[in-house]
């Protein structure tokens, strides 16, 4: 009986995920931009990273060329620069999302990543940089140059600010005008900036991180998260404004 009660428990889990694209517009109520693969990576080489460049993984490149187009296209009427990615929890492959979006953007126009995402940081050492390395936060509180932050992939010819020194109050620094204006500047110097941001459910970093983006792309894992979970995520940007992808 116990067990019986435990699968009923699960399969409602599971029938309550998002599974399909037929769920991201009808049950979420939200257009779908892409559609990902699993890539399963390695100790050396994360989740997804550098699989857009894997000719062995070419659905992998073609879906996200086919993400990068769906982007493009639904904001010709007004062309949109920033970019931000996040998701209802951990683990559901915004940095992947943003790091790949970012690759194919790189092979059209001057590309900026940056690591928002200042309390679980990873695109630095995604990229090989060593934790000292200075970043966003470095730039925010102006402790270092944007010359001494921006790391050049060579492979991509992206450029990459990492989070830099993980702050105390991440909140403060991202609400502030400095980060406001660090923006500014940095629309000015690419034609596209992409941003990786915290998980909604966890903190309020990616809402204030929404008012100064034209985009925010909301990554869900199939078969994973709650629907629950991601209306209340999306809700949460929707009450501040944010333009949703």
């Amino acid at each position: 009986f116990i067990i019986g009660m435990a699968l009923a428990v699960l399969l409602e889990m599971l029938q309550d995920a998002v599974r399909t694209p037929d769920d991201v517009e009808h049950k979420i109520g939200q257009r779908l931009v892409g559609l990902l693969p699993l890539v399963k990576g390695t100790e050396e080489t994360p989740f997804g990273m550098r699989a857009f460049f894997d000719k062995n993984q070419h659905g992998f490149g073609e879906a996200v060329r086919t993400m990068r187009t769906s982007l493009v296209m639904s904001h010709l009427d007004k062309p949109a620069k920033v970019f931000s990615a996040t998701s209802s929890v951990p683990g559901e492959g915004k940095t992947t999302v943003s790091e790949n979006l970012a690759f194919s953007l790189g092979q059209m126009e001057n590309v900026v990543l940056i690591d928002a995402d200042m309390r679980r940081p990873s695109i630095g050492k995604n990229f090989g940089l060593p934790a000292y390395h200075p970043g966003l936060s470095n730039l925010i509180t102006g402790s270092a140059e944007l010359e001494e932050c921006v790391h050049k992939d060579e492979q991509s010819g992206i450029d990459v600010i990492p989070a830099g020194l993980v702050p105390p109050n991440p909140q403060e620094l991202l609400a502030s005008k400095a980060f406001e204006n660090l923006l500014g500047a940095l629309k000015e110097k690419y034609d596209k900036v992409i941003i990786d941001t915290a998980p909604t459910q966890a903190v309020s970093d990616a809402l204030i991180v929404s008012k100064f983006v034209d985009s925010m792309l909301y990554v869900v894992k199939t078969e994973s998260t709650r629907q629950k979970l991601v209306k209340n995520g999306i809700g949460r940007l929707v009450q501040v404004g944010a333009k949703i992808d």
